[in-house]
């Protein structure tokens, strides 16, 4: 959304559990190489279950905050093919909010449908069409996570390779 990543400054915590240890919970600042910055964070242990995405731009805002519908109907053992019109849709309490100089309005979200990838991934299978991510946007996503393991360890803004 915001363009490839050129840095990264991360925080990371680690805790030991009886298994072992265990990166727990991240906070990244990733700045972009259109000079945008980006914040990231998440935990596995605080028992807080939401979501919140944050956007800030010249004419306003958007906040969405809420869960993974999607992620919840599978923990829920409803699968996309059990009701694919039913699938992903967000009830309109969790729907965003655009914040303009005109007011605030409820946007409806699109329809969630991770369902898809898995589809485009077996038709680029089957036939050598683009899959629906390359390999190039992939490795693109390791370097920013190891760049993030980096910085974490020496406490210092890492360059993107």
């Amino acid at each position: 959304m915001l363009g490839p990543v050129k840095s990264v400054y991360a925080q990371l915590d680690i805790i030991d559990l009886p298994e072992g240890p265990t990166d727990a919970s991240f906070v990244l600042t990733l700045t972009h190489q259109n000079g945008t910055k980006s914040y990231l964070s998440a935990t596995k242990l605080n028992r807080f279950v939401c979501r919140e995405f944050r956007l800030y731009g010249d004419a306003g805002s958007f906040v969405s905050q809420g869960t993974d519908v999607q992620a919840q109907a599978i923990f829920a053992g409803q699968r996309p093919a059990d009701d694919r019109d039913a699938w992903g849709n967000e009830q309109p309490e969790c729907w965003g909010t655009l914040n303009t100089p005109q007011g605030s309005e409820r946007v409806p979200s699109e329809q969630g449908a991770y369902h898809a990838y898995y589809e485009a991934f077996a038709q680029a299978v089957r036939d050598g069409s683009e899959p629906p991510v390359t390999p190039e946007q992939a490795i693109e996503v390791l370097a920013v996570q190891d760049a993030a393991f980096v910085s974490a360890r020496e406490n210092r803004v890492v360059e993107v390779i």
